[in-house]
C-alpha cells in the first residue's frame, strides 16, 4: 500500500533559481520521512525552469504567466497532498532543528488548539501565552502588542493543516505582495483563527536575497527620513482602521493601493 504523504512543503518561487536552491537543500537536511516538496512557480524564464527541473523536487506546479504571490501561493496549496503544511519562501531557510518541535506542532493543529504555527517572525511579540514548552499562542489583541497585533499572520515560514484555507479561505488573488498579504493578515486577525509562534525560530531569511516586494510600487525615494518610531504607530494606526473597515465576504483594502491590475 502506498504510503500517505504527511507533510507537503510548499515553496513559492518566482525567478531566484539559487535561492531556491538553498531552501530546497535546507528541507532535505531535516531527518525525517513521508514528505513532498512542492514548488510553485510564478512565470519564470525558461531558463530558470530548466535549472529547477534538476533540483529534484516532487511537484513543479508552473503558471504560463506571472501571476502574483497569492495566485501563486494558493495553486501550489491546491497541489499539496499532505495533511500538513509547511509554507515557506524560497529566501528562507528551514532549521533542520524544527524536527524537535514537529510532533508538538502535529499535536496542536490536530487538537485545534492552534490553527497555524509560525516558524519566524520580524517582529518580538511582549506578550505570548505558551501552550507547550515550544509553542506559544499570540493572543488576538494584547496592549503589550500594540504595534505588532495584525503581524499575528506572516507568509514567512509556517505550519498549518491543509482544510486552514477551506476554514479561512485561500489568498485574495489578482493583488500585488503586500497588499495581498495585509489583506490576508486582516482577515485572519478578524477571524477565529488562533495563531501560534515556536519560542525558538526555526527558519531564517537567506543573506542578500532581496525580497520581490522592495520594487512592486516602483516608487523612488525622496531623500526625506521618517522618524520610525513614528512610522510604526501611524502603521498600528492605519492598519487598525483597516479592520474596522474590512468585510470578509467583499474582501480588499481601504487604504491601501493594489498595484497589480486585473
Amino acid at each position: 500500500m502506498k504510503q500517505t504523504i504527511q507533510i507537503s512543503f510548499l515553496i513559492t518561487h518566482f525567478n531566484r533559481p539559487l535561492d531556491l536552491a538553498l531552501c530546497i537543500d535546507g528541507i532535505k537536511k531535516v531527518p525525517i520521512s513521508n514528505y513532498e516538496i512542492v514548488v510553485s512557480d510564478d512565470g519564470s524564464s525558461i531558463e530558470n525552469i530548466e535549472k529547477i527541473q534538476s533540483y529534484g523536487v516532487d511537484q513543479l506546479v508552473l503558471a504560463p504567466v506571472n501571476q502574483g504571490l497569492a495566485a501563486n501561493i494558493n495553486k501550489g496549496l491546491k497541489m499539496c497532498k499532505g495533511e500538513y503544511i509547511i509554507y515557506c519562501q524560497e529566501d528562507f531557510i528551514i532549521n533542520p532543528e524544527i524536527v524537535n518541535v514537529l510532533s508538538e506542532c502535529f499535536d496542536l493543529l490536530q487538537s485545534k488548539k492552534l490553527d497555524m504555527i509560525r516558524f519566524t517572525s520580524n517582529f518580538y511579540f511582549k506578550k505570548t501565552i505558551p501552550v507547550n514548552p515550544v509553542v506559544s499562542r499570540i493572543p488576538k489583541f494584547s496592549m503589550c502588542n500594540f504595534l505588532y497585533n495584525y503581524y499575528q499572520y506572516s507568509d514567512h515560514p509556517f505550519i498549518t493543516k491543509k482544510s486552514f484555507y477551506e476554514r479561512f479561505g485561500y489568498y485574495q488573488e489578482h493583488t500585488s505582495g503586500r497588499y495581498g498579504e495585509t489583506e490576508y493578515a486582516i482577515r485572519i486577525l478578524k477571524s477565529n483563527a488562533k495563531i501560534g509562534i515556536t519560542n525558538k525560530f526555526m527558519a531564517f531569511p537567506i543573506a542578500g536575497s532581496q525580497s520581490v516586494l522592495a520594487n512592486e510600487s516602483n516608487k523612488r525615494k525622496n531623500g526625506k527620513s521618517i522618524n520610525k518610531s513614528v512610522l510604526k504607530i501611524a502603521r498600528a494606526f492605519r492598519l487598525y482602521l483597516e479592520c474596522l473597515l474590512y468585510d470578509k465576504s467583499k474582501r480588499g483594502l481601504k487604504t491601501y493601493r493594489n498595484f497589480r491590475k486585473k
